[in-house]
């Protein structure tokens, strides 16, 4: 059981990356290779903004009840979303609106986003360094559960916070007149364009709440986890793998397809672990688990191809 809350933690996180990926994707029509980018840029700068900035200022605090942090983390978290916002659209208005401009498709758009994943992977490890980092080094207890479910106060803050932001993030597209041109843009931007929607409008809202709901799921892995300059990498094929699942442009799609790949890649592990030691195959499928959202991926882009025919 402790498998699949874990696979709900790591959807929680993967979610709110692939919410901001599958807008992108519909309305820009291209795979954003770069979005694994934003969620590892938004960890560090949370990180910076917490053991840099804060304590500079002299702003300091004891940490919430059982929780391994206290109010800064939520200014950092505040300040990564806007600040790996701000330096994603820029890249937008200066990289990939020119291409756009001049017709260039989605393959050279998409080349171009993968270039800009190498800078910026590069960028952070020349910064930061190519060490690990961690928000806190504090040992939280594990708190049980009905059903064997054991999870630490942190898990269930991040698992708190993805739902409300999420909620939030439907509300918007729902209820603003810019959440609602946002999802016309993502069914139909020529039509959208017509009817007198501000298309490059739509496109900076949607550079911007993307990315920073993917700076937010970095932090989230930064706390429950820790900070490495490849965390960007690691989750990019299971944010292509949720979106995929969930559908292009499709909000409740990414979720549920976040969620299947979470649980999938933690219940998957194990279970192909001791597969393999079953039959003295000596490999760790730790290092794998990216592999069984690739897996996923495959399956679904077959299975719709036969459905085509």
């Amino acid at each position: 059981m402790n498998f699949v809350v874990n696979g709900l933690i790591l959807g929680s996180i993967i979610a709110l990356g692939a919410i901001g990926l599958s807008l992108t994707t519909a309305i820009l029509n291209f795979y954003n290779f770069a979005h694994g980018a934003s969620l590892l840029l938004g960890a560090y700068m949370g990180y910076t903004v917490l053991s840099e900035f804060l304590p500079r200022l002299g702003l300091s605090g004891s940490t919430f009840p059982y929780l391994s942090f206290g109010w800064q983390m939520i200014i950092a978290i505040l300040g990564s979303m806007g600040l790996t916002a701000v330096i994603m659209i820029a890249i937008d208005r200066f990289v990939y609106k020119p291409l756009r401009d001049r017709g260039s498709g989605p393959l050279i758009l998409g080349m171009s986003s993968l270039f800009m994943a190498l800078m910026l992977r590069n960028l952070v490890r020349t910064i930061w360094g190519p060490s690990v980092h961690y928000y806190s080094n504090e040992i939280q207890m594990v708190q049980e559960f009905p059903l064997g479910i054991r999870m630490t106060p942190d898990q269930i803050f991040i698992i708190g916070l993805a739902i409300l932001l999420v909620i939030l993030t439907q509300l918007f597209l729902k209820r603003t007149k810019m959440g609602q041109a946002m999802r016309a843009a993502s069914d139909n931007i020529d039509l959208a364009m017509i009817t007198g929607i501000d298309t490059e409008k739509v496109v900076i809202w949607t550079w911007g709440i993307g990315t920073a709901l993917a700076a937010v799921a970095g932090v989230l892995y930064g706390i429950n986890v820790q900070l490495r300059p490849m965390m960007g990498w690691y989750f990019l094929l299971p944010l292509f793998a949720a979106v995929i699942i969930g559908g292009e442009g499709n909000f409740y799609g990414a979720l549920a397809g976040a969620m299947t790949v979470g649980i999938a890649q933690e219940v998957g592990t194990p279970l192909l672990q001791n597969m393999f030691d079953s039959i003295n195959i000596q490999v760790s499928m730790t290092g794998y688990k990216p592999a069984i959202a690739f897996v996923l991926m495959v399956i679904v882009l077959l299975v719709r191809s036969y459905g085509e025919e």
